[in-house]
């Protein structure tokens, strides 16, 4: 059941933003051959490349968010301690949570019933499909704020001990500081040699 949730995510999150990158890219590079080349420019290729670019970033986005590779700016909250920086990250989620609960069912709303009724210039694909994905977006975004905010009621709490404190520490790591101390355990692995 894991194996098939994790592939599921995964499809969602990693393999249909790749498939749209793909196909973004190569109707780019034949808009430009058929533009420069053959003198003889196509109109569905814009089209193509902006259904795909707004696939592309919005469920990439949501494995953004999973990796934790998104940008953030913490110059103020590494000031803290632990259970203030919890704290701090768990008000700062339970606001996002509420404004993605707020506008789930208007969201819905206009993408599925408001958005079919107008087309695409080109394809007259219903702007319901390709605005799709941010449904999917909401959803699996409110689910990873949820367990964000499980894990830091927990740590700010204290009622999660060590373990949770862990994690989110380990969460909260940067590439650069995992790079430093993956280079330390290299370092101190030679020295012990």
């Amino acid at each position: 059941m894991k194996k098939a949730f994790n592939f599921l995510r995964d499809c969602v999150e990693l393999y249909i933003p790749i498939a749209a990158l793909l196909i973004m890219f190569c109707t780019f590079v034949f808009q430009i051959f058929s533009r420069y080349i053959l003198n003889s420019p196509v109109p569905w290729a814009y089209e193509v490349t902006v259904m795909c670019y707004l696939w592309m970033v919005v469920l990439g986005a949501c494995y953004a968010y999973r990796d934790r590779s998104h940008v953030t700016f913490t110059l103020f909250y590494d000031q803290f301690g632990v259970k203030a920086k919890a704290f701090i990250a768990f008000l700062g989620n339970l606001l996002m949570l509420i404004a993605f609960v707020y506008m789930f069912v208007p969201s819905c709303d206009m993408i599925l019933n408001q958005m079919s009724k107008q087309v695409t210039s080109v394809f007259k694909i219903g702007l319901n499909i390709v605005y799709l994905p941010f449904i999917p977006f909401m959803i699996i975004i409110a689910l990873y704020i949820c367990s964000d905010l499980y894990t830091e009621f927990m740590v700010f709490t204290g009622l999660g001990g060590e373990r949770f404190v862990k994690k989110m520490l380990a969460e909260g790591k940067s590439e650069a500081e995992e790079a430093v101390e993956a280079a330390l355990a290299e370092e101190n692995g030679k020295e012990e040699k």
